[in-house]
C-alpha cells in the first residue's frame, strides 16, 4: 500500500461518516487527525502546538489543504501527499472565513463535535498496514538512538547532561522528541516523572523517551548499571516479567478494563501489590503518546492493528517499549535487531516476550 492508498482509504471513511451523519464535509485542524488523514504530515511548528497551520477539509467530492501562506511551500515540498487540493490563505486571515470561501453554504463537521471526536479517535487508533511498517521505522530509529546513547553514559553525568545526550541522538535520526526522562540512582526512588536535574546520575539509570515521526509516537525506557547490583537486577527482571504479561493480557483480552484486571493480579502475583498505584500503566498509543490511558473498570474494546505503550514501574525500576497487537502475537516496534543490547526472553502461557535487560558498562 503507498501513502496515497493509504490516505485514499481514510478519505472514504471520513465521506462515509458524513453521509451516517447528513453533513457535507469535515474540518481537521488538530496535529493528529491532521497527521492521521494524510498519513504523516506535520501541522505543527512548536512541539507543543494541539492546533496547527493548516487544516484538511474533506467534502463529498473534494479533499483541501487549506494552509496559512508561511507554511504552503513546505507543506507542498516536504509534507502532503498528492491527494489534496492546496488552497493558502493570509496568516493574519480567519480560518472561518476561508472555509467560506471554499464550500460557502455546506454544512460542516467539526472536531469539537463530541460524536465525531469519538469517531475520529476510534478510527484514528486502528493502524492500517502502512501505517504499522512506518511505525516500527519509527521504533528502530528510536530503540537505534537511544541504545547508543546511552552506551556513552557515565556515572558522574548529570541528569540534565544525559537528557542532552539522549536528545542529540534522538534528533540525528530525524525524530522529534517530545520527552526525556532521565532516572539516576536518587530520582528513580524519589519521582515517577523526574524532570532532569544537576545531580550525578551515580551508578545506575534509566531513560524513558517518547519521540515522533510520521505523526507517529513511540515510547521506550532503557536502562544501565556501571556496578552490578543484584537487587536492582532482580526487581528489573520481576518489572519485564510483570510487563510480559501484561503484554499476553493485552494480546488475548477484549477490554481495557480485562487487561487492567491482570496489570492488578500481576503486581500482586509478583509481590508490588501497590505499586500500580503510585503510576498510570500505559495504554493505547499511536498519533499521541497515549491515545488512551488505561484505567481500572474502563470497558474499551481493544483489537488488532491497535498499538500499546504500557509502562508498568516498581519504584527504583522500570520497563517500557511500544507494540502493534496483530491476530497472532504483540511486534515490538522499538527495537533495532541489529544491535547488542541484552534482552530478557520471558514466557508467559507458552507465548515469549522478548524485554530490555541492563547494560553493564
Amino acid at each position: 500500500m503507498t501513502r496515497e492508498e493509504d490516505v485514499s482509504r481514510k478519505i472514504e471513511i471520513i465521506r462515509q461518516y458524513m453521509e451516517e451523519r447528513k453533513t457535507d464535509g469535515v474540518l481537521l485542524s488538530k496535529v493528529d487527525n491532521f497527521a492521521w488523514i494524510t498519513s504523516g504530515a506535520r501541522s505543527y511548528v512548536a512541539l507543543d502546538d494541539k492546533t496547527g497551520v493548516a487544516s484538511a477539509l474533506i467534502t463529498k467530492n473534494d479533499a483541501y489543504i487549506l494552509s496559512k501562506n508561511p507554511e504552503t511551500e513546505r507543506l507542498k515540498c516536504e509534507e502532503l501527499p498528492k491527494n489534496f487540493t492546496v488552497v493558502e490563505y493570509p496568516w493574519f486571515a480567519n480560518l472561518d472565513d476561508m472555509v467560506n470561501n471554499v464550500v460557502d453554504g455546506k454544512r460542516l463537521l467539526y472536531e469539537e463535535d463530541p460524536e465525531f471526536n469519538n469517531f475520529l479517535l476510534r478510527t484514528r487508533i486502528k493502524l492500517s498496514e502502512y501505517e504499522q511498517e512506518r511505525y516500527a521505522e519509527v521504533g528502530a530509529k528510536t530503540a537505534y538512538a537511544l541504545e547508543n546513547a546511552m552506551k556513552s553514559l557515565s556515572p558522574n553525568m548529570t541528569e540534565i547532561q544525559v537528557k542532552s545526550l539522549v536528545e542529540s541522538h534522538l534528533a540525528k535520526e530525524g525524530l522529534d522528541v517530545l520527552l526525556v526522562l532521565a532516572f539516576g540512582d536518587e530520582s528513580r526512588m524519589l519521582y515517577r516523572h523526574n524532570l532532569a536535574r544537576n545531580v550525578e546520575i551515580g551508578k545506575r539509570c534509566f531513560v524513558s523517551v517518547c519521540t515522533k515521526m510520521h505523526g507517529l509516537v513511540i515510547s521506550a525506557t532503557r536502562t544501565i548499571e556501571f556496578e552490578k547490583d543484584e537487587k536492582f537486577e532482580s526487581q528489573h527482571e520481576i518489572n519485564a516479567r510483570i510487563d510480559s504479561e501484561i503484554l499476553d493480557a493485552t494480546l488475548t483480552k477484549r477490554t481495557i478494563s480485562q487487561v487492567f484486571f491482570e496489570i492488578e493480579r500481576a503486581y500482586t502475583f509478583h509481590g508490588y501489590p501497590d505499586e500500580w498505584k503510585l503510576h498510570h500503566q500505559g495504554g493505547i498509543a499511536g498519533y499521541n503518546t497515549r491515545e488512551i490511558v488505561a484505567t481500572p473498570h474502563f470497558s474499551f474494546q481493544i483489537g488488532d492493528a491497535m498499538s500499546f505503550a504500557w509502562n508498568p514501574t516498581i519504584t527504583g525500576t522500570k520497563s517500557e517499549d511500544t507494540y502493534i497487537r496483530t491476530k497472532n502475537k504483540m511486534r515490538l516496534l522499538s527495537v533495532n535487531e541489529d544491535r547488542d543490547w541484552p534482552y530478557l526472553e520471558i514466557d508467559v502461557n507458552g507465548r515469549r516476550y522478548k524485554r530490555p535487560g541492563i547494560l553493564i558498562l
